[in-house]
C-alpha cells in the first residue's frame, strides 16, 4: 500500500525541487519512471541510470547560478537484482556526467564485491510495485564529486557499462536504455568568495 501512494504521489509532482543541505536549492528532472524508490530509514530518493548518449534520458540536473562555479556531489551504487539463485560476484559499474549538450564532464568506475546474502543499508519503498523489480536494490555507495563552472549549469548523470565478473567468467552489459546504477544523495554548494575547495578526489 506505501509503495502505491508512493507512486500516485510521484505521479503527481512537477520535477521535483532539491534543497541543498547548507547550499542551495538545484532542480532533478530525471523522469518519473527512473525514481527507484525512497529510503525508508533516510528518505532519499533512489533514481536509476540508464545507458545512455542522450542528456535528456539520465538524470538531468539544473543548477543555480553562481559566481564562482561549485561542487556537485551524489552518491553512486550498483543497481542489482538480489534474486535467490543469485551467485556471489565482482561487478564494476561505469558511469558518465555529461553537459546537457552531451559533452562529458568525467567518467566514473565504482568496483565491488556483491554478496549473495548481502543487503543494502536501508530498505527501499519502491515507485513501482511490480514483481519486475522485487528484488532490485542499490548495493554498496561511493561519493562523486563535480567541480562546476561559474553561472548556470545543466548536467545529466548517464550510463555507460556494467560488468560482472565470476571466476574467470565475465558479463558486460553496454546495451542503451539499461538500467545499471543508482544514485541518491544529490547535492550541490557554490564556491565562496575567497575560499577553496577541498579536494577529496578519490
Amino acid at each position: 500500500m506505501l509503495a502505491i501512494l508512493f507512486s500516485f504521489v510521484m505521479a503527481l509532482s512537477p520535477f521535483p525541487q532539491v534543497q541543498n543541505r547548507g547550499g542551495l536549492p538545484f532542480e532533478i528532472r530525471a523522469k518519473d519512471n527512473l525514481v527507484l524508490g525512497k529510503g525508508e530509514k533516510s528518505g532519499e530518493l533512489y533514481y536509476d541510470v540508464v545507458i545512455t548518449k542522450e542528456a535528456a534520458n539520465g538524470i538531468p540536473v539544473k543548477l543555480p547560478y553562481t559566481q564562482k562555479g561549485g561542487r556537485f556531489t551524489f552518491d553512486l551504487h550498483h543497481r542489482i537484482a538480489l534474486t535467490p539463485d543469485y551467485k556471489d560476484a565482482e561487478v564494476t559499474t561505469v558511469i558518465e556526467v555529461i553537459t546537457g549538450a552531451g559533452t562529458s564532464v568525467g567518467a566514473f568506475t565504482f568496483i565491488g564485491k556483491v554478496d549473495a546474502t548481502g543487503k543494502f543499508e536501508e530498505a527501499i519503498v519502491k515507485t513501482n510495485p511490480s514483481e519486475v523489480d522485487r528484488y532490485v536494490t542499490p548495493y554498496g555507495r561511493k561519493t562523486v564529486t563535480i567541480e562546476t563552472i561559474p553561472g548556470p549549469q545543466s548536467l545529466s548523470i548517464v550510463g555507460r557499462s556494467s560488468v560482472t565478473t565470476r571466476g574467470t567468467s565475465s558479463v558486460k552489459i553496454d546495451t542503451p536504455g539499461v538500467r545499471i546504477a543508482t544514485v541518491s544523495r544529490m547535492q550541490f554548494a557554490p564556491a565562496i568568495q575567497g575560499a577553496k575547495l577541498n579536494d577529496d578526489k578519490d
